[in-house]
């Protein structure tokens, strides 16, 4: 194991947490936020949930598959 394979592990395990915990909260993050209310305003509230629960998701998987060493980053 290298330096590299550690950061993987760490920077996918925390990615795949934050987004997780986006999940959880996307509606507080759609009303307490600005960026949360200009996406309601831009695309309806039931939209804007959709969305952001879509990226949240995407965030979740990406992380995961990071973690699990599937994505790999360009190692120089």
């Amino acid at each position: 194991m290298n330096g590299m394979f550690d950061e993987r592990i760490l920077m996918g395990t925390v990615t795949a947490l934050l987004c997780a915990a986006g999940l959880w909260s996307a509606r507080w993050f759609l009303e307490e936020t600005r960026k949360g209310r200009r996406l309601e305003r831009r695309l309806g509230p039931a939209r804007a949930l959709w969305v952001l629960r879509g990226l949240f998701a995407a965030g979740l998987l990406f992380g995961v598959l990071l973690a699990l060493g599937i994505i790999r980053p360009i190692e120089w």
